[in-house]
Order: C-alpha cells, then sequence, then structure tokens
C-alpha cells in the first residue's frame, strides 16, 4: 500500500479515460440506433399531415373599435401607477 502519488494519479487518469471512453461509445451508439429506429419508422410507416376542418378564425384585437381603446389603457395605467406606488 505504499504507492506513490504519482502512481495514483496515472492509475486514477486511466480510470476516468475508460469511464469516459464507455459513455462517449454508450452515447454514440445511442444516436446511431435511433437514427435507424427513424429511418426504418419512416420507410414503413409515412407520416401522414393532419388535414384541418376549417381554418383558425383570425385573431380579434383588445378593442371592438368603438373608443374602448381609452378604457383598456386607462385601465392599465392606473393598474400600474398603484403597482409603483405600492
Amino acid at each position: 500500500m505504499d504507492s506513490s502519488i504519482g502512481e495514483l494519479l496515472l492509475s486514477g487518469a486511466k480510470l476516468m479515460l475508460i469511464g469516459m471512453g464507455i459513455v462517449y461509445l454508450f452515447l454514440a451508439l445511442l444516436v446511431w440506433v435511433i437514427g435507424l429506429n427513424s429511418k426504418l419508422l419512416q420507410r414503413f410507416s409515412p407520416e401522414q399531415l393532419p388535414q384541418l376542418a376549417h381554418p383558425a378564425p383570425p385573431a380579434q384585437p383588445v378593442g371592438d373599435g368603438d373608443g374602448n381603446e381609452a378604457e383598456i389603457v386607462a385601465v392599465i395605467s392606473a393598474a400600474i401607477h398603484r403597482h409603483l406606488n405600492n
């Protein structure tokens, strides 16, 4: 048990490199298997695009055009003013 610090560091570095190599090989294998799975699924089960029955209605603006915009701005301004003063 009289190992020098240099031998311990070298042993630790070897163990670290072996562990990192195993993890790298596992991740590379995982990427390869997922890519192969993707190709097989695209070949045997092509994805069909969903068909929309009705197009979505266009978004409505905040105000309804009859002067409510000024009221909305006033309410928002009052809320900000109250928040900043508390």
